[in-house]
């Protein structure tokens, strides 16, 4: 069964698409590349159920497969909702490496997030280009550094919206840098009124960019709040506003222990 759901939609509009399928039999790698390819969406999930609370998710671009997709699991539950196979609850996604807990809500889906791991990035001042940057455009009160909660990004603070939505983009250069990082690709992303807006691109893998990302955000939500730039616990980012259609992502952040804290991302549907 295939589908195409959107998610981290806000007020019906904006939102990024996601490829499910739904299978009862191992699908060939190969297969679902050529799937992947011909619905060239940011990305296909292939979903299969394990038993009742558990369902094993695998993730492919257009270009290849990758090991994780925060908002291609949003919507892989969503259809398991939708078709009634699931009801409100929580629930286990399988993937290659690692579990990750799902809970459905009545209107909401949220995704654990992996741990957030931080590093430095190599060359700042090739990021700042590759994006047509002045220096003076960077918030220079928050770093640039690569944050994982299951994919690596490069979270790069701009001072402002306009600034945000109005990148001079080297695509070529991003892949570059990306490689050299060992990253999926840029999150870039401004604070303004206590609201986070961003854009993510990801040409490394065959996305120029993205409407709305699960992952990318998680790993902002926990990067921002560990270091307390944010203080809210059910953050918000809004995504794609250069689109014209903006999404709208939303965060659960939960402490356990003193030192220790977990993130979820959802959406609304």
């Amino acid at each position: 069964m295939e589908y195409i759901v959107d998610v981290f939609t806000h007020k019906t509009k904006g939102g990024n698409k996601a490829g499910v399928i739904l299978s009862k039999e191992e699908i060939l790698i190969s297969e679902c590349q050529k799937i992947a390819t011909r619905l060239n969406l940011s990305e296909t999930v292939f979903v299969k159920k394990i038993d009742s609370s558990i369902f094993n998710l695998n993730f492919f671009t257009p270009k290849c497969e990758i090991e994780f997709c925060g908002h291609a699991s949003l919507a892989a539950f969503y259809m398991l909702k939708k078709l009634k196979m699931i009801g409100e609850g929580k629930y286990i996604a399988r993937l290659k490496f690692r579990d990750l807990s799902v809970i459905v809500e009545k209107n909401k889906i949220f995704l654990e997030q992996d741990d957030i791991v931080l590093s430095g990035v190599i060359d700042k001042n090739s990021i700042v280009e590759s994006l047509g940057l002045k220096n003076d455009e960077l918030d220079k009160t928050i770093d640039i550094v690569i944050a994982y909660s299951g994919l690596r990004d490069i979270l790069i603070p701009v001072r402002d919206r306009t600034i945000l939505n109005n990148l001079k983009i080297n695509f070529k250069k991003i892949e570059e840098i990306s490689k050299i990082n060992d990253t999926i690709g840029y999150h870039v992303y401004c604070i303004e009124n206590d609201e986070i807006y961003c854009r993510n691109f990801a040409p490394l893998y065959g996305i120029e960019e993205e409407a709305a990302t699960g992952s990318s955000n998680g790993a902002l939500f926990g990067y921002l709040y560990m270091n307390s730039i944010i203080k809210k616990v059910e953050p918000i980012a809004y995504q794609g506003e250069n689109y014209g259609h903006i999404s709208k992502i939303f965060g659960k952040i939960k402490k356990e222990g003193d030192n220790k804290i977990k993130i979820y991302i959802g959406s609304e549907f």
